[in-house]
């Protein structure tokens, strides 16, 4: 290569160099535009709406965090429900909307059945729900956000909805949720869906494994702080652990079976609202409105003994009865015979009776019998 050639090939390598960072394509076209402070209220522009009073504005976004299994989605159907009726969820007011959601994970039967049962046992207007609530049943049908929101944008006018729900969100999380950046791209892909619908956007995260009580509340969800942190608003989901006066009070107002749980808020545009305490009696969430569980602790791993402890008498009482009642005046039946008479396995039977003073199996030679133990007093 001869001098001339070698300058040109420097004067090149010293060009490419000098254009690293320069605008390519369309980020050559953006520009960035301000605004001045404004100093005069009355020329401030006016907020957006509040969705729900007093926790998200319209356009803004809405976590809901808990443990696996806990009943997120069904708070959400209740949600959903509310803001289609106007009604209030978890003790706060909601703005009468038209709501989309997406379900993502739950078959189409099984889904529509649920928010059957969550509208029936609201008692709202069936009118309004019908007209407001639409429901898009995407199981297996999206892997990633990016193509979900594009779907979504070509779909529907901006407008169309106050209130779009993404259940369950990790279903078209790309990369790992420990990922900052991935994560960060899909929170990206939530405002752009928001900004392009002007809508609120509500989805679920799961907490992380382990007690959460010693945690602040945006520090339960699992994987990276860009879930917790970059909401708008996060509603924390905890189960409670039941007191003994918790435990009294809930036997006394008949709502053996019904979970306890708090939620805790953390709050971009408004005030901090005190912890709210709410049961679950399935199909739908019911506010602590006598402070029942306000001396409650968040519940422990193993947790709520005393609580499972009942249950567990409580079912072993029904086995014994249905077997008192089956045996008649006889001593010792069959097993098998028993079995066939309720919607339980020989396991499951097994475990239930377990602790019985009434009645006990012994194993013959061909079968096993259930025998009434006879009081030797």
């Amino acid at each position: 290569m001869g001098f001339k050639d070698k300058y040109t090939a420097m004067v090149e390598e010293a060009e490419a160099a000098a254009s690293v960072g320069e605008p390519e394509g369309d980020d050559a076209k953006l520009v960035i535009h301000v605004t001045p402070a404004i100093t005069v209220e009355e020329d401030l522009p006016e907020l957006p709406p509040e969705v729900i009073a007093g926790i998200i504005r319209q356009g803004g976004k809405l976590l809901i965090a808990g443990a696996s299994k806990s009943g997120k989605s069904y708070l959400l159907i209740e949600l959903a429900v509310a803001v289609a009726t106007g009604y209030r969820w978890c003790g706060f007011e909601c703005a009468q909307g038209r709501v989309l959601y997406l379900n993502l994970e739950i078959q189409e039967p099984q889904f529509m059945h649920r928010v059957y049962r969550v509208y029936e046992k609201m008692q709202v207007t069936a009118e309004k729900v019908s007209k407001n609530l639409d429901i898009a049943n995407l199981r297996g049908q999206f892997r990633d956000i990016t193509s979900l929101v594009n779907a979504l944008i070509n779909s529907f006018d901006v407008d169309s909805y106050d209130l779009i729900i993404v259940d369950p969100a990790y279903k078209v999380q790309s990369g790992g949720e420990n990922d900052a950046d991935a994560i960060t791209a899909f929170c990206g892909e939530l405002d752009r869906l928001a900004e392009s619908l002007k809508s609120t956007i509500a989805y679920t995260h799961h907490h992380s494994k382990g007690g959460q009580g010693n945690k602040d509340a945006q520090d339960r969800a699992s994987g990276s702080g860009v879930f917790a942190r970059d909401a708008d608003a996060l509603i924390d989901m905890t189960e409670l652990d039941l007191n003994d006066d918790a435990y009294a009070a809930l036997k006394l107002a008949h709502r053996e079976g019904a979970i306890p749980y708090r939620l805790e808020f953390v709050l971009r545009d408004f005030k901090r609202p005190e912890p709210k305490d709410i049961w679950f009696r399935y199909p739908i969430h019911e506010e602590d409105d006598t402070d029942t569980l306000a001396d409650c602790k968040v519940r422990k791993p193993g947790g709520n003994q005393k609580f499972h402890d009942d249950q567990r008498e409580k079912k072993r009482s029904e086995l014994e009865a249905q077997i008192d009642e089956f045996m008649g005046e006889q001593d010792c039946v069959r097993r098998v015979d028993f079995l066939k008479t309720i919607d339980i396995d020989q396991r499951t039977f097994g475990n239930r009776l377990k602790g019985s003073k009434l009645f006990k199996v012994e194993s013959g030679s061909s079968s096993a019998d259930i025998v009434r133990i006879k009081d030797e007093g």
